[in-house]
């Protein structure tokens, strides 16, 4: 039985138990700039003071694809406009909240130069800004607790830690 719907998501009852549905599929991205930097929106959220440090993300509107989302929200949240979906690596998908809904995030990484980065536009209303952050900085971050949205972090972290096995450090992971 629906207890609760609007635009953004439906809260659903089931002998007892509440779950949440979400009417469209969602995607986050992963913008590396150069190589050796982490893109990051500084989002709006009216339940905050001030900005959260979040990756750009939205919602799959009717008539897209997955990645048309994806790139239309790059575009609409840090002003970079690249057309060619070919430029996205999909991750593997993560849900933010398993004990109540079943859905997964759809999970997208971009490399995109840093000409292209100094060359973006302006963004949309919801951003206040956007943030280039180098791994360490990323890190002393999300352990200071500026960075604190959860999907966020473990993207942030499995790109982090990948990158890092993929180098010569393997064995200091290890230690």
């Amino acid at each position: 039985m629906i207890l609760h719907k609007n635009p953004y998501f439906l809260v659903n009852v089931i002998d007892g138990y509440y779950s949440i549905t979400f009417p469209t599929e969602n995607v986050i991205i992963l913008p590396i700039v150069d190589n050796s930097y982490i893109l990051f929106i500084q989002a709006i959220r009216p339940v905050f003071d001030k900005p959260t440090i979040e990756l750009p993300a939205g919602t799959v509107e009717s008539g897209e694809t997955i990645e048309m989302a994806a790139l239309r929200e790059l575009s609409e949240e840090t002003g970079i406009k690249i057309t060619d979906p070919n430029r996205l690596n999909v991750l593997p998908s993560l849900n933010t909240i398993p004990s109540r809904t079943a859905q997964m995030i759809k999970i997208f990484q971009i490399n995109i130069s840093m000409d292209e980065y100094e060359k973006r536009v302006s963004h949309d209303h919801e951003v206040a800004g956007t943030l280039l952050l180098a791994k360490n900085q990323v890190v002393n971050r999300i352990k200071s607790g500026e960075i604190f949205v959860a999907i966020t972090i473990a993207i942030c972290l499995q790109h982090i830690i990948t990158d890092y096995k993929d180098t010569n450090y393997a064995g200091e992971l290890s230690k």
